[in-house]
């Protein structure tokens, strides 16, 4: 067997000693990259976390706010796409569910839009009742003031959206660096898979940081000291938006299927 090419990211041949097969594939030099807009929300939310010298319970608090923020618009682009798609999909749907095919594109437009709208309120409720209850979690471990918005007895008794203002007057740079690294998930594909998109980022985010946060603070202070709060900030925003991720190229649109599945279907017997 001998080999031809070179493996950074082209295309490998191998073929046998008598030369009657050829298999090509695509070697990419990486599954794994930074997202540059992960980047860019890093040092904007640092610039900010420093600057107004946030303290570590201020910081999970604005986890919690990126985490409803990101999860709401999440729910609101799959809504929008669900209803804007809806003639274009109709196919789709009508070999699924074959009794769709006595709607007319008009009547299937207007069901369409009826589902989007209910799924982007049931999502919408969802996330609200299951971010509620973390921060009850938060109100506890995370305490902060004003204590009638998130202390012990404060949030359990608040209307969740007066905190939710408060939040967002504060802590908006967190929320909006969500937006920015993971901006392309508002545009994949499947919208209904949006929907449950946060439950694979955003929920796994709070869990990382409350499983992180002791060991990075107890860090953070051996070394620093009187300003491990700042030091332990910057290194779960390092977490949180440097740390490679696994590439997708299909996931978004206009992107083609990965190359090495292209060339499964290509490769085969040649001379």
């Amino acid at each position: 067997m001998r080999c031809s090419g070179a493996q950074n990211g082209r295309k490998i041949r191998r073929t046998d000693r008598q030369g009657y097969m050829q298999v090509t594939r695509t070697v990419h030099p990486s599954k794994f990259a930074i997202n540059p807009y992960g980047v860019v929300g890093f040092g904007l939310v640092s610039i900010f976390a420093v600057a107004q010298k946030w303290s570590l319970p201020e910081f999970c608090w604005g986890v919690w706010l990126a985490g409803l923020v990101y999860s709401w618009a999440c729910v609101a682009a799959a809504a929008v796409a669900i209803i804007l798609s809806a003639r274009s999909t109709k196919p789709a749907y009508d070999a699924r569910m074959p009794f769709l095919q006595r709607l007319s594109p008009n009547a299937f437009l207007l069901v369409m839009t009826a589902v989007g709208i209910a799924a982007g309120l049931i999502g919408f409720h969802l996330y609200a009742a299951l971010f509620g209850f973390y921060g009850l979690f938060l109100s506890v471990f995370a305490e902060m003031a004003p204590l009638s918005l998130f202390g012990r007895n404060g949030f359990i008794n608040s209307d969740f959206y007066t905190p939710l203002a408060y939040l967002l007057d504060r802590f908006w740079p967190l929320a909006a660096a969500a937006l920015i690294a993971d901006w392309r998930d508002f545009f994949s594909k499947n919208p209904w898979k949006r929907i449950v998109l946060p439950f694979q980022s955003e929920i796994l985010r709070i869990h990382i940081m409350v499983l992180a946060l002791p060991f990075l603070s107890l860090l953070a202070w051996a070394l620093f000291r009187g300003a491990y709060q700042p030091v332990t900030i910057v290194l779960l925003l390092g977490v949180f938006f440097l740390l490679p991720k696994k590439r997708n190229k299909a996931k978004y649109p206009g992107s083609t299927p990965s190359d090495s599945a292209g060339q499964s279907d290509k490769a085969g017997m040649t001379r």
